[in-house]
């Protein structure tokens, strides 16, 4: 028999192209250049990008869906490695009605992690101790001064809301957040956000973002819970850093999934189930939604407030 080659198809097929084809969308608000995320109803949402040359994926909402287009496929129908080849042959061949420009990428640039570039960008960073879009969002100053928040939310030279990633007590990513943005800055590694943690902490709660962290924390004002986020959808990388986290944190006895109520939440819980519960984390694990399907804390925060 012979052997197939699927070299070729990792580097020279747009998986962005090839999503596209099968009724995926670009998420553009939640893409970089770096990076694309696309979704397909939701239910599925995949980010996209380049390694050493070659497509890769992973799913937002289940860790054991990445890698190459080949597992792409695979992992959505049933079709044979064979099978898998002769229909990447055609996409090389050109022999196939492909989407129009507008609904893929033409061109990503492949991720670097460049902590030179993210701690000076960082240097220029203040505190963000008033800032108008959180305001707008129902987080106070008061919240970002308290003893839980101060020096983990920040502002930039433009005014963006920035929450900073760190490693190995390096910082290593920049998320910003305003009016007009929602990103990474070029350069980062996305690790997990974190509040401080205090002295009498028994609590460990994930969010899916840093605003719905503050925005649980002023709604229930909870004296001895510690914040992390996601940031968004998690990589297999970040599930390893929540993973490690968890079993790290001995003295940790509840941990509470603070997820949207949605679809996107139901999957994200489900991930993140299966995280702690592969530890050796013998503590409560609860979900905490707000109760009305399609809300977030943050929703609920600013419906509180009548923002």
């Amino acid at each position: 028999m012979t052997k197939i080659d699927f070299s070729s198809f990792k580097h020279q097929i747009n998986l962005t192209q090839y999503a596209a084809y099968l009724g995926y969308e670009i998420d553009r608000k939640k893409s970089t250049r770096n990076s694309i995320a696309m979704r397909k109803g939701s239910k599925d949402k995949i980010i996209i990008s380049k390694r050493s040359g070659n497509w890769i994926y992973f799913s937002v909402y289940d860790d054991q869906d990445s890698g190459t287009i080949v597992d792409f496929i695979k992992n959505r129908t049933s079709k044979s490695l064979f099978e898998i080849s002769q229909e990447l042959q055609v996409w090389i061949s050109g022999n196939i009605a492909l989407p129009e420009p507008t609904k893929y990428v033409g061109h990503v640039e492949e991720r670097q992690p460049d902590p030179r570039r993210i701690q000076r960008l960082f240097n220029y960073c203040t505190p963000a101790c008033g800032h108008e879009y959180l305001k707008n969002r129902g987080i106070t100053a008061e919240a970002l001064k308290s003893p839980r928040f101060s020096g983990r939310v920040f502002q930039d030279r433009f005014n963006n809301a920035v929450f900073p990633h760190f490693k190995e007590k390096q910082v290593c990513a920049l998320e910003l957040k305003g009016k007009n943005i929602d990103l990474f800055v070029g350069g980062s590694e996305k690790t997990l956000w974190r509040s401080n943690t205090r002295k009498g902490d028994d609590t460990l709660i994930i969010s899916e973002t840093p605003i719905d962290a503050l925005s649980y924390q002023i709604l229930h004002a909870l004296r001895s819970a510690f914040y992390t986020s996601t940031c968004g959808g998690f990589s297999p990388l970040q599930s390893d850093i929540i993973r490690k986290l968890v079993t790290d944190l001995s003295w940790v006895n509840k941990v509470i999934l603070i997820t949207d109520n949605d679809d996107g939440g139901d999957a994200i819980t489900g991930r993140l189930n299966n995280i702690v519960t592969s530890t050796n984390y013998t503590g409560s694990l609860t979900r905490h939604s707000p109760n009305v399907r399609g809300l977030d804390w943050n929703d609920v925060l600013r419906n509180r407030l009548g923002i």
